[in-house]
């Protein structure tokens, strides 16, 4: 009977033209790994996929790459807009998009291997799972130097949100695209920090997700967090987006959540964030109230 009945939704999805999985893809100034991320999409052995490139006012190279690409499959959708973050970039693919599944990939990452969608897919379906997720291996590089380490799950099967308590890494997830719209989980407005606070949300709608030893995403870190440069309206949306994450867990109950996000803003570049832009009227008043709210755990730290 199963049988039958995937048979039937798979001929169904081919004869309405359905797409079992939109892939979407923020680009910003990305020509440096964008061939390799966007191969690693057009070479997966799910081929009823299409696949969403918004370039976010990029002034590089990398919306001539994807008018090549765009040229020879018709699967590309390109979008073009002012630069507005990848937050509102992923949330305007997720406004048009046709597929079953959602995949959000960024631009200087790729997928681990070519099987990588049709596992998750499968599994999902096979599963009847609204998200369903695999292995990361995360691949920094600094200068001639690089290193990597892999985010594995122990087993293939469905894990409780409440048992799994983290916000990062919402790359290596599919979600149904369904799931997103009706209960209108996007990203928020902020041009860093985004990530997390939907990853969340969204994991507490769902309650669970289903998840497969296999590594399926390969996530790209090529410069240091304490090196890279904020503006003013970058460093605001990161504290919004903590602030953000931290109501969500404590609202929850997500005790081991809210402690890890609050035991990484004591890392120092978020120390050196506060204290670059503490003068301005805008940021101080954000910063001190963040003080405010979670002073139990670290007082005056910030701001000496």
């Amino acid at each position: 009977m199963n049988y039958f009945s995937n048979y039937y939704n798979d001929f169904l999805i081919y004869l309405l033209d359905l797409k079992k999985i939109s892939v979407i893809i923020p680009i910003y100034n990305s020509e440096k790994y964008l061939i390799e991320c966007l191969n690693s999409v057009i070479n997966q052995t799910l081929k009823n996929i299409e696949i969403i490139c918004i370039d976010d006012g990029s002034t590089d190279n990398s919306s001539n790459i994807l008018q090549i690409y765009n040229k020879f499959d018709r699967r590309f959708i390109l979008l073009k807009q002012k630069n507005r973050g990848a937050g509102i970039s992923r949330n305007k693919g997720i406004k048009i998009s046709k597929g079953k599944f959602i995949s959000f990939l960024d631009s200087d990452d790729m997928y681990y291997d070519d099987s990588a969608l049709e596992f998750l897919y499968n599994n999902a379906k096979k599963n009847m799972a609204i998200i369903s997720g695999g292995g990361l291996e995360i691949k920094a590089e600094k200068g001639n130097q690089s290193f990597s380490r892999k985010l594995i799950f122990e087993s293939d099967g469905f894990i409780l949100y409440k048992d799994y308590q983290y916000d990062y890494y919402y790359q290596r997830f599919i979600y149904n695209k369904n799931f997103l719209k009706r209960n209108k989980l996007l990203f928020p407005n902020f041009l860093r920090y985004q990530d997390p606070p939907f990853l969340i949300r969204t994991m507490i709608n769902s309650k669970k997700f289903y998840v497969i030893k296999r590594i399926t995403n390969i996530y790209r870190i090529y410069r240091k967090e304490s090196e890279q440069k904020f503006s003013l309206r970058q460093v605001i949306d990161i504290f919004s987006g903590l602030d953000e994450s931290l109501k969500l867990a404590k609202k929850n109950k997500l005790h081991i959540l809210y402690s890890r996000i609050l035991n990484r803003t004591k890392g120092k570049m978020y120390k050196k964030m506060a204290q670059k832009y503490y003068n301005d009227s805008s940021f101080k008043n954000i910063i001190n109230k963040f003080q405010d709210n979670y002073k139990v755990f670290y007082s005056s730290y910030y701001i000496n």
